[in-house]
Parts: C-alpha cells; sequence; structure tokens
C-alpha cells in the first residue's frame, strides 16, 4: 500500500507547469479584489488591505516563478 508512484518526466513537467500557471492565475485574482475593494466605498482599512494583498500576491507570484523554474529544468 505505502509503495511509491513515481510520475514520468513528461508528466511531472506538465504539472509543474500547470502548477505556475494556477499560482499567476490566483495571484491575478488576488490582485483584481485588492484593487476593486480599494475603488469601491467599504469599511477597510487601505493599508492593511494593500499590505496584505501586496504580500499575497508577491508570494504567489513567487511560486508561480518557482513552479515555472521546476517545469523548465525537468528534462
Amino acid at each position: 500500500m505505502n509503495q511509491k508512484q513515481n510520475l514520468s518526466k513528461a508528466n511531472r513537467r506538465k504539472v509543474y507547469l500547470k502548477a505556475s500557471d494556477f499560482m499567476l492565475d490566483i495571484a491575478k485574482l488576488v490582485f483584481a479584489g485588492i484593487i476593486l475593494t480599494g475603488i469601491m466605498d467599504s469599511q477597510v482599512d487601505d493599508v492593511l488591505l494593500f499590505t496584505l494583498g501586496g504580500i499575497v500576491t508577491f508570494i504567489l507570484c513567487g511560486l508561480g516563478y518557482v513552479f515555472f523554474i521546476r517545469g523548465i529544468k525537468t528534462n
């Protein structure tokens, strides 16, 4: 039951590249949510909104970049 199943290199590359696309798409959605919340008249602290949103967007972009590089380097 505890057998490790390895993905082929081609499939591993596809998984890394899809994960990269997913992380970058989520980062875009978070960024769009920040902008929309910022321009709407809401009861949210703007400094907290832009700080946390910027940090989350930066982290997601970084993860997307790491997955992209791993996908490119996987032969």
